[in-house]
């Protein structure tokens, strides 16, 4: 059972994953969340103010949250990011239901002020005699105060104002504007707060009437002292990813020094779901689930005093920690933590990768930024990805090619893209030399592989494995995959999901699984990873793109996995003969007590052939050791469960048998039905589309437009990949044939 200190994690990571996994996905791209007609009928008219008090209070507020404050606060963040998303018509509907979301997230904010403990409320419906308000404490490191001031009459209003207590240039700052009538709720900012208490004297100024004032003390809590320091196995400073929780009061408390990244990251993003402050969501290892900082080296700070836990996390190769620190009044507390590696999976030549980061990259101080965070999770390459649509894209960088890679020891950033982003799904381009960008191409993803290819990159496919309709990956697989111009597939993101996956593995498409987290749209860089085995030897990016072209991979946010068959490594392929057996060996292994594997399975064409589960608690390791037919060839995968949650899958293992394909022939026309509807499906979003871009004086979006210019051109794709499944279907039909035929084995 967690502590009291672990408390806040729980609401603020399923919240968090709600706004990531619903939110984020719609409002990143596309789909159709919108409100109900009885919900939009609940809603009222806005509050005055009040949109600008929840921005500065979201990034401002990353101290003193108590449980019930931070999932509040969360809330207030997910109604917002559903209304960014309505406005700028992503999703969630038009102006009306932009303006329900308004509304969720004011009742939201007016449940996070009415259930504030520490709030100053300052009542003058009695009269307007001066009132010494009680004293209220102030996290010196948040500097937030909440005050509320009733005046006689209804209404509700917010303001935000900022007050420097060590200035002494004018009193502007302490004079606070306020309603005529009813609630002013004041979001007070304060900087340079002293120590200890301090009393001041400020002026309520409503639009008519006397001027009010009201001696408020602000009590700064005892403080002390805390030094932390990290070392890795080598006894070296280390970067790692960091959360300070107060013991009895579930605070969470930004280290100091942690990097900052919002400029690079969240402030580029529609969707405000990264509160408090700069902390990024760890959802495995679930005991360690909540917002975490990248801190980059040893600090030294004030916190105030008390019980702290520190907990951190560097990756599934190194043990998790969690260390409770007792702070003094006025005194001094120190921790130096040694960082325990289980596993350096590089020294068994396999060397990790997240294909799906999005960050500004424009800049020395981006790069160290963004190297740190890379260091501090020990993820050997980051795919940086710009972002793009059919009108503008995000995430600008300074370069492609390897003369804009940066790196830092066996860390490195490579810059990349995801685009396009469209009706047709979102693809990615690994390890270009040039952005390959033509807005009169766009949903023309053969044109966009074939400039990818050219320069020597990797075309894929993204959100493979997410599950979620609105992302329209089945729409880029179905039409696509056919053309043979798929490198890869990101088949894990939040989690692992193989059903799309395993349908383009059954008819014979030879595609790499790997691992994006979609940071920072999805939570920390590398929550996972995938795995290319490079072999042993000087490392660097291109034997790790090399091996993923290959098809060397393994993928998890956690446990390990490995398989052989016939001592064949993923990627490769055995020949093999109609009745043959060879031999699988899987293994699983993870840290015992975090994720030591609870399951292993091998699957065979999408089906398991053999699963082993643990006996109690979680061991070291399961193992699998499988005579197994061939048949007449398919594919081999193994497929792990760690006790924490975490899931890991190899990239198969083919086998090849002269005569046949290696695929299920079984399956194959049912799969390929559904790829034929999935095609369909886009013929009717170009008819639709084309018929809105028809229609005289109709103001239409890029989006629409991109679809209906591009409709003829995606038309004949259509054809193509419509001629190329029904000549599997007829290879399907002889291949059975052949099988049943009397005398075949």
């Amino acid at each position: 059972m967690a502590g009291r200190g672990h408390r806040l994690g729980a609401p603020l990571v399923a919240l968090a994953c709600l706004v990531v996994l619903i939110p984020a996905a719609r409002a990143h791209d596309a789909g159709d969340g919108s409100p109900t007609a009885a919900e939009i009928a609940r809603t009222q008219p806005p509050i005055a103010g009040s949109e600008e008090f929840m921005r500065a209070l979201l990034p401002a507020m990353r101290a003193g949250l108590s449980e019930a404050d931070g999932a509040r606060v969360v809330a207030i963040g997910a109604a917002l990011a559903a209304r960014d998303a309505a406005r700028a018509g992503r999703g969630f509907g038009g102006p009306a239901a932009a303006e329900y979301h308004r509304w969720r997230a004011e009742r939201a904010l007016l449940a996070f002020v009415d259930g504030r403990a520490e709030r100053i409320d300052l009542d003058y419906r009695a009269g307007a005699a001066p009132i010494v308000a009680p004293p209220v404490g102030i996290d010196g490191q948040t500097g937030l105060a909440i005050l509320s001031v009733r005046m006689p009459g209804a209404g509700e209003r917010f303001v935000v104002h900022d007050m420097n207590l060590a200035s002494e240039r004018d009193h502007a700052p302490l004079t606070i504007p306020v309603a005529q009538g009813g609630r002013t709720v004041v979001l007070l900012r304060i900087e340079q707060l002293p120590a200890d208490s301090s009393v001041v004297v400020v002026r309520l100024q409503p639009p008519a009437g006397p001027l009010l004032l009201a001696s408020l003390t602000f009590a700064a809590r005892p403080m002390g002292q805390l030094a932390v320091t990290v070392r890795d196995e080598r006894d070296r400073p280390a970067p790692v990813l960091m959360r300070l929780t107060s013991v009895d009061g579930a605070r969470l408390w930004e280290p100091a020094g942690s990097v900052d990244y919002r400029e690079m990251m969240n402030a580029i993003t529609s969707l405000p779901i990264y509160g408090p402050g700069r902390g990024y969501p760890v959802w495995i290892p679930l005991r360690h689930q909540g917002s975490y900082w990248v801190v980059p080296g040893p600090f030294d700070m004030a916190i105030p005093a008390g019980d702290w836990e520190i907990q951190i996390v560097r990756g599934p190769e190194y043990a998790p920690v969690r260390r409770t620190v007792r702070v003094p009044e006025a005194g001094r507390a120190s921790a130096d933590i040694r960082l325990r590696r289980w596993v350096r999976m590089a020294d068994r030549g396999w060397f990790s990768g997240d294909d799906h980061v999005h960050s500004r990259l424009m800049h020395s101080e981006d790069a160290d930024k963004l190297l740190a965070f890379c260091r501090a999770v020990d993820l050997n390459v980051c795919n940086v990805l710009e972002m793009g649509d059919p009108a503008r894209t995000w995430y600008p960088q300074r370069g492609f090619g390897p003369a804009f890679r940066a790196h830092l020891g066996d860390h490195w950033l490579v810059p990349g893209q995801e685009d396009p982003r469209s009706a047709l799904g979102h693809a990615i381009g690994l390890n270009l030399t040039a952005r390959v960008r033509d807005t009169s191409r766009y949903l023309l993803n053969d044109w966009v592989a074939g400039e990818i290819h050219r320069q020597g990159g990797l075309y894929g496919h993204t959100h493979v494995g997410s599950g979620v309709k609105e992302l329209l990956t089945e729409r880029e697989m179905a039409l696509y995959a056919p053309f043979g111009i798929v490198d890869f597939a990101s088949v894990m993101q939040a989690g692992l999901g193989t059903s799309l996956y395993y349908d383009f593995l059954n008819l014979g498409y030879r595609i790499t699984a790997t691992a994006g987290s979609d940071t920072p749209y999805g939570g920390t860089i590398g929550a996972v990873r995938t795995y290319a085995y490079c072999g042993r030897g000087r490392f660097n990016p291109d034997r790790w793109f090399d091996a993923v072209r290959a098809g060397r991979t393994f993928i998890s946010n956690g446990v390990m996995v490995e398989l052989t068959v016939g001592g064949k490594l993923p990627g490769e392929a055995l020949q093999v003969r109609p009745g043959q057996t060879v031999r699988v060996r899987a293994r699983a292994f993870g840290l015992p007590g975090e994720w030591a594997p609870r399951r292993l399975e091998v699957v065979v064409l999408g089906r398991t052939a053999r699963a082993v589960e643990a006996r109690g608690p979680a061991g070291a390791d399961l193992a699998i050791d499988l005579p197994l037919p061939t048949g007449q060839g398919g594919w081999v995968v193994a497929r792990a469960w760690g006790e924490d949650g975490s899931e890991a899958l190899t990239n198969p293992v083919w086998l090849e048998s002269e005569g046949f394909r290696s695929w299920s022939v079984a399956d194959a026309p049912e799969i390929i039905a559904r790829q034929m509807a999935t095609l369909d499906e886009i013929d009717a979003a170009l008819t639709t589309a084309s018929a809105e871009a028809a229609q005289p004086g109709r103001e239409l979006d890029t989006y629409t437009h991109s679809i209906a210019d591009r409709a003829p051109e995606v038309r004949e794709r259509i054809a193509r990949a419509r001629a190329e499944y029904r000549a599997l279907l007829e290879l399907a039909g002889a291949e059975r044939r052949k099988i049943e035929a009397p005398g075949s084995n």
